[in-house]
């Protein structure tokens, strides 16, 4: 079947499409261009995790960029960018801390506990989704700290798929994302967690923990790779996001009690936290195998 017979075809369901036979370049016009790119990806990622010569994946496989645009000299329309909640917070049961973390990592220094809530704001509403993050800190065998992924909240069968063979523990969730307030709410009715912006400042006593790196460690953060438990697949960015908005305010943490990491946190959990959106700062992106 030609390309152009293959993007008119509109009775498919997602787990119809051809992944990787269409090779389509830019920015996708409809969901089916975007699961064609998401099969490339996929392919991308697998095909070097598979690779036993190769370590590291540098901007997907094109190598380091000669240049890096500064992205603060460019001017960004409010529908632009990343946007959501972070917040951190000591853990208060150490054990369970430690039970969560595969033997693939060692406990930090300082255990953390970093929840995250976005819209992935981008111009093309094709590409447009929202994500949730539950990680730990931890130290990986190369005795660099990174975030290990706990959980992952999604919305789409799409973003599901690229996620689990990777190893991010990615579930279907419907979710909400304001600056205010993001809901994540499991299939069932019930809640699984919520992250609410007050209007109460910084605590000038409380101790700011949330990751460095400007989005909430959402640039160093690893999974264990599932067709080989030994290794651990690290993603990040070598550069800090360009910030567009933030509001550093005490943020309210709602957990269910009934999910496997709720002990981590103590009743009525209130930490500093802020409203973030921000854009990529154009420096190089990386995959990493960590054993």
């Amino acid at each position: 079947m030609a390309k152009s017979e293959q993007l008119s075809t509109n009775d498919l369901t997602a787990s119809d499409y051809p992944w990787i036979s269409v090779p389509i370049d830019g920015v996708p016009a409809n969901p089916m261009e975007h699961a064609y790119k998401a099969g490339q990806f996929i392919e991308r990622h697998d095909n070097f995790l598979r690779d036993d010569s190769k370590t590291e994946l540098i901007n997907l496989g094109a190598g380091p960029r000669t240049e890096v645009p500064d992205v603060s000299i460019q001017q960004f329309e409010d529908n632009e960018g990343t946007f959501g909640l972070f917040v951190a917070i000591e853990p208060a049961d150490l054990d369970l801390y430690r039970h969560l973390l595969p033997i693939n990592y060692s406990m930090p220094d300082t255990p953390v506990v970093s929840l995250a809530n976005l819209d992935y704001n981008h111009p093309n509403p094709v590409t447009r989704y929202r994500e949730g993050m539950v990680m730990l800190k931890a130290i990986g065998a190369d005795g660099e700290e990174q975030w290990y992924v706990h959980s992952m909240p999604v919305e789409s069968w799409l973003m599901q798929v690229m996620g689990h063979s990777w190893g991010f523990r990615k579930q279907l969730y419907d979710m909400t994302v304001t600056a205010e307030k993001t809901t994540v709410m499991m299939k069932n009715g019930e809640l699984y967690m919520s992250l609410e912006l007050t209007s109460f400042e910084w605590d000038k006593d409380a101790k700011a923990i949330i990751p460095n790196g400007g989005n909430g460690g959402c640039n160093n953060f690893s999974v264990v790779w599932p067709s080989d438990p030994s290794m651990v697949v690290r993603f990040g960015s070598n550069g800090e996001p360009h910030i567009l908005d933030e509001n550093r305010k005490m943020v309210k943490i709602t957990v269910n009690p009934d999910v496997d990491w709720a002990g981590l946190l103590p009743e009525s959990s209130i930490a500093p936290g802020r409203y973030l959106r921000y854009v990529g700062s154009g420096a190089d992106s990386f995959v990493k195998k960590v054993r």
